[in-house]
């Protein structure tokens, strides 16, 4: 009689053992789930805190720009930043016009609509910059990245990084890219936590 009570006795506790085990593992892999999910909607927040310091009106326009040129939002502010200080009528020594400063020459290939225009200006930046992304990339070396080669194709032309198989050395494009750059990386850099030391750039009309 023992002996046949023990036998449906041991099973029973195997089947609950089984039963808990699965429900540990059950809890566990929807824990972790849900730890990835709150992960990935942090992350999806802090990507968008790179342009936490642009002109608010022209965020949508740089996010805009930035997919169609595959570089990150927050490196075209600062190159907006840099050319033209986010002055929508701003004119170079080379006669470069508008918050991207295009030339005419350059404008009449890659701009649409007004030159001036802070919207135009930054769509035509975005395709631009693309266009340099494909013509440029085979100088892309260990030393220097596809983003810097570009930087300095837009600032002294792609001709001069063909013609010198990289950054050209200029220091007007030299400093521009490292500018871009550490810009790029501080004041609109992806962070949940924007550095309070820069002030918020406002649009000049």
């Amino acid at each position: 009689m023992t002996s046949e009570r023990t036998k449906p006795n041991l099973a029973l506790r195997i089947g609950a053992g089984l039963v808990a085990h699965w429900q540990i593992v059950a809890s566990a892999v929807l824990m972790t789930a849900g730890v990835a999910g709150l992960s990935a909607t942090y992350e999806d927040y802090c990507g968008q805190t790179d342009l936490a310091y642009a002109p608010t009106e022209l965020r949508d326009d740089i996010e805009a720009a930035a997919q169609v040129s595959g570089f990150r939002a927050g490196v075209l502010a600062a190159q907006l930043e840099t050319e033209s200080g986010w002055v929508t009528t701003a004119e170079s020594h080379a006669g470069a016009h508008g918050l991207a400063q295009f030339t005419q020459d350059t404008w009449d290939i890659w701009g649409e609509g007004d030159i001036n225009s802070p919207e135009d200006s930054i769509a035509a930046q975005g395709r631009y910059l693309a266009y340099l992304s494909e013509r440029l990339a085979p100088y892309v070396s260990a030393e220097t990245s596809l983003q810097d080669i570009v930087l300095a194709g837009y600032n002294a032309g792609p001709g001069a990084v063909e013609e010198f198989g990289g950054i050209p050395p200029y220091f007007e494009t030299q400093n521009y890219v490292v500018k871009i750059d550490e810009l790029a990386a501080t004041k609109y850099a992806v962070t949940c936590a924007p550095d309070p030391s820069f002030k918020q750039a406002t649009l000049v009309r």
